[in-house]
């Protein structure tokens, strides 16, 4: 057979020295590519938007409210030694056994659980928010770090047998962190701003002050009477050394005194255009007349638990509402879009 056709030569195997142009090297390619450093260019992660992100800081304070009232209920219900270990509920018992007070005190530990969750989802929420502000991040570790300090002192608590002081600690901790919460709720609201650009006079500023002053006040005596009164967490636990009837005086003395405060206060901002101010004065005013509405028939009734813990509840509003009241007061509001 002729290898030419009378016009080009038809090469029908071509030789070896003959470079195959066109195929790849694919044994080079795989190397390439196996021993590459790893590129994260095209991983993606999620955005939230400020009002996906305000909605994980309510759910963190509200989580916060939630555990306070659940650690009372821990208390009014005797069961603060249903777990006499930590994080154990018995030496070497994750699980509590067929034990109401175990069951209580256990619960009240996995709803810590759940507010640590959601106050992680605020942190990290605050990194993911667009547009990014750090002021919300920067809130938002005092979260993880007042839950820190929580888990330890609620752990002393139980090795030190309920011990008052030491429980007082545990509650005013919590109002540490609500006053965060309720800060960096604040902030995180959208296009937040107050409703009148209005002036407040000097004197409002500090009218409002002396309010949420009274109001932690208020709530500093009611632990000492929560203190001194019969509902220690367990029977075996001491209570402090003072007078319950007198310690209930000086806490209705001091809500008394509040309540004067808040009522002067409303008035002085019956003819303010600033809505804001105006509205969360109503609030604190509100729930300060239920308050002392539950403190008294309480009172009078021998501290039934129920009503005991409404009253905890009502406590932990209070503050937050006198919280709010004062972020409103700020004359350069803050704007977070």
């Amino acid at each position: 057979m002729s290898l030419f056709d009378g016009r080009c030569a038809v090469l029908h195997r071509a030789p070896p020295y003959v470079p195959k142009r066109g195929l790849p090297n694919y044994r080079l390619l795989i190397r390439s590519e196996c021993c590459q450093a790893p590129s994260f260019k095209s991983v993606t992660f999620p955005r939230l938007t400020p009002q996906q992100y305000h909605l994980i800081t309510r759910v963190a304070l509200w989580s916060l409210a939630a555990i306070v009232v659940s650690g009372a209920a821990v208390r009014l219900t005797g069961s603060g030694l249903g777990c006499s270990d930590w994080p154990n509920c018995e030496a070497g018992q994750l699980i509590p056994e067929a034990d109401f007070h175990a069951w209580v005190e256990f619960g009240n530990r996995i709803i810590t659980g759940l507010v640590s969750i959601a106050v992680v989802l605020a942190v990290s929420g605050s990194t993911l928010r667009r547009p990014l502000v750090t002021k919300l991040t920067r809130w938002s570790l005092g979260l993880i770090a007042g839950v820190a300090a929580q888990i330890a002192l609620g752990a002393i608590t139980v090795i030190a047998h309920l011990s008052p002081p030491v429980v007082m600690g545990h509650f005013l901790l919590s109002m540490v962190l609500i006053w965060n919460a309720v800060v960096l709720e604040d902030l995180a609201r959208p296009n937040s701003t107050t409703d009148s650009n209005e002036y407040l006079a000097r004197s409002l500023h500090r009218h409002i002050g002396v309010v949420a002053a009274a109001t932690a006040l208020v709530v500093i005596s009611g632990t000492l009477v929560t203190g001194s009164g019969p509902h220690g967490g367990d029977e075996s636990v001491e209570r402090l050394g003072l007078p319950f009837s007198e310690i209930a005086r000086v806490h209705g003395g001091a809500v008394v005194i509040l309540l004067m405060l808040t009522v002067t206060l409303r008035f002085r901002v019956q003819n303010s255009r600033n809505t804001l101010v105006k509205h969360r004065v109503n609030v604190v005013l509100l729930v300060m007349v239920l308050q002392a509405v539950i403190g008294y028939t309480q009172y009078f009734t021998q501290l039934p638990v129920l009503l005991v813990g409404f009253h905890v509840a009502g406590a932990t509003i209070l503050w937050m509402s006198a919280v709010r009241l004062t972020l409103a007061t700020r004359t350069s509001h803050h704007e977070v879009r």
